[in-house]
């Protein structure tokens, strides 16, 4: 083993790839759309070229030794958004590598994902594991690929090594992924943001140890064999802003809707490439964070010294969407009343009252942000509707206010006003997020 060709070697763990490969002394050869900006090109051999183009990827392919095939979309959010392009990526850019290796003779080295194991139930997950249908399209990317090493090993007998990583972070991570998000948002002083309740598990891995488990399943990986490279700690992504928010600064965390097919986590079992590879994740969690930040130095004084300005007030903030529903479901149910021949001016007033303070008392009860209803509901919808009964039962309120006698439709009209008021904030809820819908953390 002397020549290895790093698909996707300008990337965030290619690039780490690279550098451990020179390290043991083996030749890395970057096959790239761009060039490195860790490596110099007269240092580290680089072709520039798609996966999709045979000839070039095949040129490259030839004389190595092996194939390290990393190029993907890994941001689950692009490719949610470009599931064509990723697709074509992650699952036939696979396929044109396991072609070109069978065409040269080369073995290949895939990294695929732990999403893999999104269906494969609770407890502690081998690689023997069942995989099931995949919520996620780029979990289903990734599967296509280790089915086409599968297909290709037993159909052209190409030896092909399956890597599942944990979810990479530290030095040259992409922006998007979870903790660069989280770290970038702590140092501008910004709310650290979790889709959902922050419940997710996931086992993270520093990518120095990540690189270096590459390379150890490179040198001494079996064909036709899969290793989970993880780290060892279980870590909800709470846990995980909590980590960051203590290393940066204290922040505060706001909850956003939860995202479709979003990974819930699994507790991935690493003995099979502890054993066979001689390989751990070597980094704890805490440790590879102060790492993380620590290479980010520069860059974060001059975030610290920058002026940020504060973000404007959301448009539709809940005082407005509480605001606007009650007005419809008020002012409508009492447009009827006043329409309809059967109610006098008093029980008009009545149901504009009955309807006002009612859909307020609702709204107490009702999740209108992320953070979900307001912590003192309960008690001020009792307040709301002991002010109710003291005003409909003192004398000189009920003349001040010119209340009348009860009335049969006065509860009928009450309904209808609160299904408008209720229809109306959830509409308004939804724009909401459509324009305000945070990144993920995930990762």
């Amino acid at each position: 083993m002397n020549r290895v060709l790093v698909t996707g070697g300008s990337g965030f763990i290619g690039s780490h790839v690279v550098d451990k490969l020179l390290a043991v002394g083996l030749e890395p050869v970057i096959y790239d759309l761009r060039q490195s900006a860790h490596h110099d090109p007269d240092e580290v051999e680089t072709v520039i070229g798609n996966l999709l183009d045979g000839e070039t990827l095949r040129g490259a392919v030839d004389g190595c030794d092996a194939v390290a095939h990393l190029a993907a979309y890994a941001d689950v959010g692009v490719v949610a958004e470009q599931p064509v392009d990723a697709e074509e990526t992650n699952a036939r850019g696979t396929i044109a590598v396991l072609e070109a290796a069978r065409i040269t003779g080369v073995r290949v080295v895939y990294g695929s994902t732990i999403w893999v194991y999104c269906a494969s139930g609770e407890g502690l997950i081998d690689e023997e594991a069942p995989l099931g249908l995949p919520d996620h399209l780029y979990t289903a990317s990734k599967l296509a690929g280790e089915m086409y090493c599968t297909s290709y090993a037993e159909l052209y007998e190409v030896p092909c090594t399956i890597l599942r990583f944990g979810i990479p972070y530290g030095p040259r991570a992409r922006p998007a992924a979870v903790i660069p998000t989280f770290v970038s948002k702590a140092l501008r002083g910004e709310p650290l943001t979790i889709a959902g309740d922050g419940m997710q598990t996931r086992r993270f891995v520093y990518v120095e140890d990540l690189a270096e488990g590459v390379v150890s399943a490179i040198e001494r990986g079996e064909k036709n064999r899969v290793y989970n490279l993880a780290g060892d700690e279980t870590v909800t992504i709470r846990e995980l802003a909590d980590i960051v928010s203590q290393q940066v600064g204290d922040m505060e965390i706001v909850h956003t809707p939860g995202r479709n097919g979003d990974f819930g986590g699994a507790v991935i079992c690493n003995e099979r490439a502890a054993e066979e590879l001689g390989w751990r994740a070597s980094t704890p969690l805490r440790e590879g964070v102060r790492r993380y930040l620590e290479w980010l130095e520069p860059d974060r004084s001059a975030v610290e010294l920058e002026t940020v300005e504060p973000e404007p007030e959301p448009w539709l903030s809940n005082a407005s969407v509480v605001g606007m529903a009650c007005a419809a479901g008020t002012l409508i149910p009492s447009l009827l009343a006043v329409r309809t021949d059967d109610f006098g001016t008093g029980q008009q007033q009545q149901v504009a009252l009955t309807c006002l303070i009612g859909i307020l008392a609702v709204f107490c009860f009702v999740p209108l942000g992320p953070s979900g209803r307001h912590p003192r509901g309960g008690l001020i919808a009792g307040w709301l509707i002991a002010a109710y009964a003291a005003l409909d039962a003192v004398p000189w309120t009920r003349h001040f206010l010119e209340l009348g006698g009860p009335h049969r439709g006065t509860v009928a009209l009450f309904f209808i006003g609160l299904a408008i008021a209720l229809t109306l904030a959830g509409a308004a809820i939804r724009l909401r997020r459509d324009e305000d819908a945070a990144p993920d953390a995930l990762g």
